[in-house]
């Protein structure tokens, strides 16, 4: 609460009555530019990425700011614009119908995100909403050369257990719902232990009850694997993990938006496992991160190539290529089924899933990205099991 006056008193003193057009001085950067409306300035949002806060002339509607811009643009104004939808961007058409699984996102993700009813300090003045990141964490892209998580960082993660007491914890998952977990498809079954039996959600530490974290385990009542998946083939490498019981959200249990669009703008994306450090190492006990790039399927279709009994059609669209090409960063053994994801820009509270982890050669090699299940590709298939 006492962040939330703080920032009040912030916005309310640098907000004025300032027409589009007036001269004004970027406060974090000293630089000079002209009042604009928000729309009317994309800089704004690569600036949010970088930490830095729009300086406010004021408002001109409900909604609209007024900012300093130093490199406006023009926008017709008959277009039709949302500055807050898909990862901030501006984008038009943001008046269509928001499908199932986007309006579960913006229900989920409530909790990390603040709406504040600004009074701006001019006559005749209609109160603003403004959202803004409300959580502990301001995730920064950092397993395999990766960092520990820390306490309820990566709420949507899932471990995927067995009936097996050498090893339960065999891959990954992501938390989509209060019902279901996302995971691989060659994550539902092996030949010494059958199919999952469970899942633990809010885990951060396995080798300590004291690590700040709060974990529930959850049976599962149905192991739901894509039709299209036929072992050896890597195609469709994606299942859903139905729990018996309906999963209780706690600031350790939440789960992860999927990513809708067939395009990533960003190029870089965040991946978290339990798996082992290195091709030949031990399993992790701690949850860790890492950052890893982006790339076109070009680049892994050489690493990857086709006419062989794993990929007779080789890197087709349902597949993601992420890495690190300079090697020592990468996921591995034990990840499988785990999380790929990005964050909103201006909302780095806010997680989408955009990668299942698949398939790879030797963990962290150079030059050797790995291939990870599109979810942008599969959207319709989860919402009619998941959302119905």
């Amino acid at each position: 609460m006492k962040q939330t006056i703080v920032f009040l008193l912030i916005f309310l003193a640098t907000c004025y009555s300032a027409q589009v057009g007036n001269k004004c001085t970027i406060r974090e950067t000293s630089r000079r530019g002209t009042c604009q409306k928000e729309r009317n300035c994309p800089g704004v949002q690569e600036d949010a990425k970088k930490g830095i806060r729009p300086t406010l002339c004021g408002y001109y509607d409900l909604n609209g700011l007024i900012v300093c811009c130093e490199k406006p643009v023009e926008v017709n104004d008959l277009t039709s614009i949302n500055i807050n939808n898909n990862f901030g961007e501006i984008t038009e058409n943001s008046n269509r119908k928001l499908r199932i699984s986007e309006e579960k996102c913006q229900e989920y993700s409530r909790p990390v995100q603040l709406v504040l009813s600004v009074l701006p300090l001019v006559s005749d003045v209609t109160p603003v909403n403004i959202t803004v990141p409300n959580c502990d964490y301001n995730t920064v892209p950092l397993i395999v050369g990766g960092l520990p998580a820390d306490p309820g960082e990566f709420p949507f993660m899932a471990l995927v257990g067995f009936n097996s007491s050498d090893n339960p914890w065999r891959c990954g998952g992501t938390l989509i719902s209060d019902r279901f977990v996302l995971t691989a498809a060659h994550c539902t079954f092996t030949r010494d232990a059958g199919k999952p039996a469970l899942v633990r959600l809010g885990e951060l530490d396995l080798s300590s009850e004291n690590d700040g974290s709060q974990y529930k385990d959850y049976y599962l009542s149905r192991v739901i694997t894509h039709d299209g998946y036929k072992y050896p083939e890597k195609y469709n490498d994606i299942a859903l993990l139905e729990t018996r019981d309906k999963i209780v959200f706690t600031q350790f249990i939440r789960p992860a938006c999927l990513y809708t669009r067939k395009d990533i703008n960003n190029d870089k994306a965040l991946a978290m496992g339990f798996g082992k450090n290195a091709f030949a190492g031990e399993f992790s006990d701690k949850l860790m991160k890492v950052s890893l790039d982006l790339f076109d399927n070009q680049r892994c279709m050489r690493t990857y190539p086709a006419n062989n009994k794993e990929l007779p059609r080789g890197i087709i669209s349902t597949m993601l290529c992420s890495g690190v090409l300079t090697g020592g960063h990468d996921t591995c053994l034990g990840d499988s089924g785990g999380p790929l994801v990005v964050t909103k820009k201006g909302n780095m509270c806010q997680f989408f899933v955009v990668g299942i982890t698949s398939f790879g050669k030797l963990c962290g090699q150079r030059n050797t990205p790995a291939i990870y299940t599109r979810v942008s590709e599969y959207v319709d298939w989860i919402e009619e099991r998941v959302f119905k």
